[in-house]
């Protein structure tokens, strides 16, 4: 269909009490979002980006403590705030400080990036 954009949304699952994210689809090393509906809660946004020249990944939240739950986007190549314009040093994305998405607990794991789902949801409190 001419015109229309289709946005798919990279995968995850919820087992137990973690969120496993095929670290498969961040191998392109894009920005990719995602977002987790809180049951009687709001939604709770997070970004996660494969390091360039790196085998590690940033993990964090899709708000900043400077600039709120505005988020990031990617453009050329750059992950950039939605409020500021300010673009991030990826290889900083997952430390704390500045214009940088809150960091999220994780580990890499027989393929996935395993988050605490209790992170996920103590995040909600900074898209409010």
């Amino acid at each position: 269909m001419q015109g229309w954009q289709f946005l798919i949304l990279p995968l995850y699952e919820i087992v137990g009490e973690e969120v496993f994210v095929p670290v498969d689809q961040l191998e392109d090393g894009h920005l990719h979002r995602f977002e987790y509906n809180i049951p009687d809660g709001g939604d709770v946004r997070w970004i996660a980006i494969k390091k360039p020249g790196a085998a590690s990944y940033g993990v964090g939240l899709d708000a900043c403590s400077v600039c709120g739950d505005a988020g990031y986007f990617e453009r050329n190549g750059q992950v950039v705030c939605k409020r500021c314009d300010v673009v991030m040093n990826i290889n900083t994305i997952g430390f704390k400080g500045g214009c940088n998405p809150i960091p999220l607990e994780y580990r890499v794991e027989n393929g996935y990036i395993i988050i605490p789902l209790q992170a996920i949801v103590d995040g909600e409190k900074h898209f409010k």
